[in-house]
């Protein structure tokens, strides 16, 4: 179908290109909405004219700004007890409802310059023997300027070698709430002689501009339901910004950001090692410490007794996940590299960061560590084996240093996840384990093992003579069955078989990361259905959903990064907190047909006007301000099909 309607579109250019402005690509999103997934293909041939003369970015749509105060930019539709300023009663009020205009526009960006033609000229090559000629399969769809009397904004021509087929949206003006009844929705559509009507019913409610609840259904009754919040399908679609963090849970992004960085600079390094650029790693994420003061709390950290001090919770106490998230923040901590994580990313530079781990190691040969680490990471076994005489103090080079601080990071990420999702019981700690760990195996799928023990050398490479004073002491150490391993080819290559002093992995590090970042999104959807819905019986459902997909690999983090998510939910969940409320914008197509011919009419209608401004212009009025009850804008698209 594509291949032929690109056909089409080759020679309509040919015909047509030099006056109108074709594309042949997915649909604008105006057009997607009036006229709903069903009969939006993929792709198609647009027919419309570009202005870019004097362009500027319109103005977002928003009320008064002496109506307009902080926190009235969000329409809570829920009543929430969470919230005591919330009035349910108020939503039926004009000033609260107008706030549904989100701030952000409801078009895309290109779309400003778009210009339609008069229906004239657009219904003339339709009606013209060379363009009817094409053959192919598809839709043609033609931009008018909505200025004849029955404000024709679209026309649609559909090649079909079967039937013929023609489209057209109209905009029907702005319209009370109240008067969107099924009785006059079967009278606009006027049924095909002898068809079955068939209807399909889409309520979008938006929360927020973040937000929206998608109740749909389909019914074949004469005169349906619009509204029925029993059996229809809901979807909840969720957009949390990078940029829109909250307070509660910016510290946890700010450590993955952390993380985030010290990969970057790690891989940076070693991109330059191998093209033979001799220099430094860059630690850049460090605020600054004294280094004697850091001296003390290693030592401190490493032979104080930790986990009996600590004030038990009450086994039968439950919190809500809000509250959770800020007690993960005050967490105890009690693992030693966990504890470690929290005083080497002070550090303000590489080269304090190197002297820290000198520090460390120092403090693990000579003191007596009441704190033995319990973690499983490359650092707890270093610190372990220097304070068991078995391993020659390491001396760190390159960028060892930023992946064993790399690696405990992301220990301790975790770790702080995990206490979140059990602590406030929405999710069990197998669901996050078995998540992580087939992320992690599927990184590791790709690398090669082999026999050979990778063993650590003497110290003549890996230990300064000042640095044991109790005189040298060599190991000899196989590599750990878990970590990364070289091939035979390697070692013929001329590769060194010692024991490193980290484990990092490139592909698997950014699969850690990656799963980090999806479990925190999953936090913060969570806590957008506990703030906005306040429905904690779907929370284990919705973090099944979330966590059992693939996560998409992330290679940095900044503020326009963005996780979009669909979430199913029960449908007696949310009746509650919609039952009696408008939907944001709904659209509702009907369906009849017999033997010679189908009729489809689509009826659209949105709070906002979801076309460009100057695109609009032709149906702009001000009939919205003199009515005083809730308001919806209008369009209608019918689509008669009919044998050729």
């Amino acid at each position: 179908m594509s291949i032929n309607l690109a056909n089409i579109y080759a020679e309509l250019l040919r015909k047509y290109g030099d006056n109108y402005t074709i594309t042949y690509n997915s649909p604008p999103s105006y057009l997607g909405r009036f006229v709903g997934a069903r009969e939006a293909s993929k792709k198609i041939v647009f027919f419309y004219r570009e202005d870019r003369k004097g362009a500027t970015t319109p103005t977002k749509l928003l009320l008064k700004t002496d109506r307009i105060t902080p926190s009235d930019m969000v329409l809570d539709l829920t009543g929430s007890p969470l919230k005591d300023d919330c009035v349910v009663d108020t939503i039926g009020d004009l000033s609260a409802l107008d706030l549904q205009i989100v701030d952000r526009n409801p078009w895309k960006q290109d779309e400003i310059y778009h210009r339609g033609e008069p229906v004239e000229k657009a219904r003339a090559i339709i009606c013209s023997e060379k363009f009817q000629q094409g053959d192919g399969i598809g839709s043609v769809w033609f931009l008018c300027d909505g200025s004849d009397f029955g404000h024709t904004l679209l026309l649609q021509y559909e090649f079909s070698k079967t039937h013929f087929a023609r489209g057209i949206v109209s905009y029907e003006g702005v319209m009370p709430s109240y008067m969107v009844t099924s009785q006059s929705l079967v009278r606009q559509h006027g049924m095909a002689a002898g068809g079955q009507l068939e209807t399909y019913i889409e309520n979008c409610y938006q929360l927020n501009p973040q937000m929206v609840l998608r109740c749909s259904w389909s019914t074949p009754a004469t005169l349906p339901l619009l509204v029925d919040l029993s059996r229809c399908h809901v979807l909840l679609n969720q957009k949390f910004r990078v940029g829109d963090c909250a307070a509660l849970t910016e510290d946890f992004m700010n450590q993955l950001r952390i993380l985030v960085y010290i990969r970057e600079d790690i891989v940076s390094h070693r991109r330059d090692e191998k093209l033979g650029i001799a220099r430094d790693p860059i630690y850049r994420c460090g605020t600054g410490v004294d280094m004697d003061e850091l001296r003390e709390s290693i030592n401190k950290t490493m032979t104080e007794v930790s986990g009996f001090t600590d004030v038990f919770a009450d086994g039968h106490s439950e919190y809500d996940i809000e509250e959770v998230v800020q007690r993960a923040k005050q967490r105890k901590l009690t693992d030693l590299t966990d504890k470690l994580w929290e005083l080497l990313k002070c550090c303000s530079s590489y080269k304090d960061l190197k002297i820290a781990f000198n520090m460390l190691f120092q403090c693990a040969v000579r003191c007596n560590i009441v704190n033995t680490p319990t973690n499983k990471n490359r650092l707890a076994e270093i610190i372990s084996n220097l304070a068991n005489s078995r391993l020659a103090m390491p001396c760190l080079s390159g960028a060892e240093p930023l992946e064993l601080l790399l690696e405990i990071g992301l220990e301790k990420a975790y770790k702080d996840y995990e206490f979140i999702f059990t602590e406030s019981k929405v999710c069990s700690t197998s669901l996050l384990k078995s998540s992580a760990e087939s992320t992690c195996a599927d990184a590791n799928d790709a690398v090669s093992s082999n026999d050979l023990s990778k063993l650590r050398k003497s110290l003549h490479n890996a230990v300064r003579g000042d640095a044991a004073p109790i005189g040298i002491r060599k190991t000899l150490l196989h590599h750990a069955a878990g970590s990364n391993k070289q091939t035979g080819q390697e070692y013929q290559n001329g590769a060194e078989s010692g024991f490193k002093n980290s484990n990092f992995d490139e592909q698997e590090s950014v699969h850690r990361v990656s799963k980090l970042f999806q479990i925190h999104c999953t936090l913060e959807h969570l806590l957008m259905i506990h703030i906005n819905l306040n429905l904690p019986n779907v929370y284990a459902d919705v973090c099944t959903q979330l966590l059992n997909k693939q996560p998409t690999l992330v290679e940095s983090i900044d503020d326009a990064l963005s996780d979009v998510v669909d979430i199913q939910l029960s449908a007696h969940y949310v009746s509650e907190n919609l039952d009696g409320k408008d939907p944001h914008s709904r659209q509702i197509t009907m369906k009849s047909q017999n033997t010679f011919r189908e009729h489809t009419t689509t009826f659209y209608f949105n709070l906002e006007n979801i076309c460009p401004p100057e695109l609009a212009q032709c149906f702009q009025c001000d009939d919205k301000e003199l009515v005083k009850e809730r308001t919806y804008h209008s369009w209608i698209y019918r689509k008669i099909r009919t044998l050729k």
